[in-house]
């Protein structure tokens, strides 16, 4: 069994960390592959702006273009000479003057045509050169540009945009394309900027975890919560096949000692009936009835304990429920002190502290009863030929809190957790010196929980022990 329980375990410690193993390595790659699309997103982000900037720079342009084309107006024809007031001598002066007035206009006009010629290579020289206005101020143009590009994208990542002055004596095509390409993580590309004077813009980043975790805030919420259930489930199925383990145990152990303790009363009164039969003791009255004396309490003992334990089992299979009612602690106490003096076969000192007066309780009055009687009997049963027991009852923050104290054997550390769990008993080796089968304090506890309330012991070897339990009320 239990190297079974142990290969089971240890596979279950290899299946979980490959289970770990697995989910780290697809979240390292998936860090990855996010770093490489900011590092996309980045490079994409700047040409947009720098293009966007450029583009911005052309448009204005045409729009003062189209102001100062609108300044030119052009004149087709002089009138004839008939038409001009003055006759032929006004004619002449006024022709004269038209004439002078046409050429000038003339020559405007070949200027205005020499201007729309060159719109072409002015355009060119703007998109190429850049030279509208210094380098600083569009620079401060194309951050903001930038900026709105990145948070269109969702990068809200602190940067610095730099600029940088290259010469390109001694390179040749390929290595000017490979300086470019080069760069170190989370800086974009070198992109020109300004042609004309060798000016390119480059963005530094500084660490992208806060951009990473939003794009992999549901992959890592749902890696975590497969581990954390992954793990859970690990740890409760341990659990429990640690507990079946020990409760199969404590099973044969209880199996064991009520193998004994049933063979003890057979064996008294098959003893007794054969001394009757083989020893002549039916002519003998006197043990005759000593002989039928003994068969019938052990009988009586045997009865007991088989009603015991199918009342445990019973209690097992069916849930316990309360009937609360009105109930006097101190007068409950009594009836348990008179009943284990009657029956305890011995002298027992018993004293009882009621710091309730007659306040009383709302409780389940037989099942507590039953409880509080079991603890008693435990604090008889396990001390000494003289036994004392300490019994104390008051209200203290609200809750019911009965105290039961003895002289006895104690209980070792290590098995005051397990004491309240069925079947369970203190190890004493093959010697039982108490008779019992580990149900009463299983019983007990189950009856405080019903009412809502706790139950904790206190207690060393040789030094007796202490059960408290606290009831809210």
């Amino acid at each position: 069994m239990r190297q079974r329980i142990r290969n089971i375990l240890i596979l279950m410690c290899v299946c979980i960390l490959g289970i770990y193993l697995f989910q780290g390595y697809w979240l390292y790659n998936s860090y990855h592959i996010q770093v490489d699309q900011f590092n996309k997103d980045i490079n994409e982000s700047l040409r947009t702006a720098v293009f966007n900037k450029q583009f911005a720079d052309v448009r204005r342009y045409f729009r003062n273009f189209g102001r100062d084309r609108d300044s030119f107006r052009i004149y087709r024809d002089i009138p004839p000479p008939g038409d001009m007031p003055g006759g032929r001598h006004g004619h002449d002066r006024m022709h004269e003057e038209m004439l002078t007035d046409t050429i000038k206009r003339r020559r405007e006009l070949r200027a205005g045509n020499e201007f729309a010629d060159t719109l072409a290579r002015q355009i060119s020289d703007l998109i190429l050169l850049n030279n509208l206005t210094s380098d600083s101020v569009k620079l401060i143009k194309l951050d903001s540009v930038f900026t709105a590009e990145l948070h269109a994208r969702q990068i809200m990542t602190p940067y610095e945009l730099d600029t940088f002055h290259m010469s390109f004596n001694g390179y040749n095509r390929e290595g000017f394309r490979d300086s470019l390409r080069k760069r170190p993580p989370l800086q974009t590309s070198k992109i020109p900027f300004n042609p004309a004077s060798n000016l390119f813009v480059q963005a530094k980043f500084e660490s992208p975890l806060q951009y990473i975790l939003a794009k992999m805030m549901w992959t890592l919420v749902g890696s975590l919560l497969l581990l954390v259930l992954t793990t859970i489930c690990f740890v409760y199925m341990l659990r429990t096949i640690l507990k079946q383990k020990r409760l199969s145990e404590v099973k044969n152990d209880f199996i064991n000692n009520m193998t004994h303790e049933l063979k003890t009363p057979i064996a008294t009164v098959s003893a007794a009936v054969e001394a009757m039969q083989n020893f002549n003791a039916l002519n003998d009255q006197r043990k005759t009835q000593t002989y039928l004396d003994i068969s019938k309490q052990e009988l009586q003992r045997l009865s007991d304990l088989v009603e015991k334990v199918l009342h445990i089992a019973a209690e097992e299979r069916e849930e316990i429920e309360l009937f609360r009612e009105e109930t006097d602690i101190g007068e409950v106490m009594d009836s348990i002190i008179t009943n284990h003096q009657l029956k305890a076969g011995r002298p027992v000192q018993f004293r009882y502290d009621n710091l309730l007066g007659e306040q009383t309780v709302e409780v389940d009055k037989t099942h507590l009863t039953n409880a509080i009687s079991n603890l008693v009997d435990n604090a008889i049963k396990y001390s000494g030929d003289q036994p004392a027991v300490y019994i104390k009852s008051m209200l203290e923050g609200g809750k019911l809190v009965i105290k039961v104290k003895d002289n006895g054997i104690g209980i070792p550390k290590i098995y005051q957790e397990n004491i309240f769990d069925t079947f369970f008993r203190v190890p004493t080796g093959n010697l039982h010196n108490v008779k019992g089968f580990g149900l009463g304090l299983s019983y007990v506890k189950k009856v405080v929980d019903l009412h809502g309330g706790t139950i904790k012991v206190q207690s060393e070897p040789e030094k007796g022990s202490e059960f408290i339990i606290q009831i809210p009320v």
